[in-house]
């Protein structure tokens, strides 16, 4: 019986040895948050692969069993849609792995959107980006308002016009949002939230093409307060967090240092 013992013990290790685990999930359009059907799933730089199961994966749901504990990159995709990809580990701890892939249509615009619970993510179009000088010490800024000549058309003659800033957004103070890069550049981006101030034009003589006696909007980018923002899928970011309730702000994103992107935001 003693002999017997350690034969069993070796062949209990040999089992836990050979046991493999599995990684399942959905396909999921993170505009919409509905699944995507028949999408092309795989394991990189292995042999599974949804295009060799037997009707493909109508559903968007998938799974792949008999794998090695490690670490992988599951990756997706469908015809004219983005590719995502994610990394998931199996253990012997955790040997069955749960893990979404998120994909969506190549016809989404560069830009922020809102995501909606049951409904399509709204997108927020930046319609103050013609109110934005470029400045060169400023952080940035927006003019409140400024006059501009336009053709009347029944006397064709030029007219000064009064150019006002559309208010700002009225979006929740807990926001999640998707954010599109408008290059394939994989940088991260940076989400920062900024109450804005106003301040006379001519305390920002770096601002190019603004009056003195102009009022500028800027950020008080000593209350700055930062969100949460990681890759969705390639060329988007998901952003969440809590922006600065009851308050006009700027949300700043920003790749590489650079300012990608400038929305002025009501948080309610």
């Amino acid at each position: 019986m003693k002999k017997l013992l350690p034969l069993i013990a070796l062949s209990a290790l040999a089992l836990v040895a050979c046991k493999k685990g599995s990684v399942s999930g959905l396909v999921i359009d993170p505009f919409s948050g509905k699944a995507v059907e028949l999408p092309t799933v795989y394991i990189k730089g292995t042999v599974f692969n949804s295009q060799k199961i037997p009707g493909g994966l109508p559903d968007g749901k998938f799974k792949f069993e008999g794998i090695e504990p490690g670490t992988y990159t599951l990756e997706a995709g469908k015809g004219k849609y983005s590719k995502g990809h994610v990394e998931f580990t199996i253990t012997k701890e955790n040997m069955e792995v749960s893990q979404n892939v998120y994909i969506y249509g190549q016809e989404v615009s560069p830009g922020l959107y809102r995501t909606i619970e049951n409904a399509n993510a709204e997108k927020i179009t930046s319609d103050w980006e013609v109110w934005r000088p470029t400045c060169k010490e400023t952080a940035f800024a927006l003019r409140t308002k400024f006059e501009s000549e336009v053709e009347n058309p029944k006397t064709k003659k030029k007219e000064k016009k009064d150019n006002v800033l559309p208010p700002p957004k009225n979006v929740p103070a807990e926001i999640v949002a998707l954010y599109k890069i408008t290059t394939s550049v994989s940088s991260p981006v940076e989400a920062v939230s900024y109450p804005v101030i106003s301040s006379p034009a001519k305390n920002h003589k770096d601002c190019a093409g603004v009056g003195e006696k102009e009022t500028l909007l800027i950020p008080d980018t000593t209350k700055g307060v930062a969100l949460t923002s990681g890759y969705k899928s390639d060329n988007l970011y998901e952003i969440k967090g809590s922006l600065i309730s009851g308050k006009k702000q700027f949300l700043a994103l920003s790749q590489n240092g650079k300012l990608v992107g400038l929305y002025y935001l009501n948080a309610q």
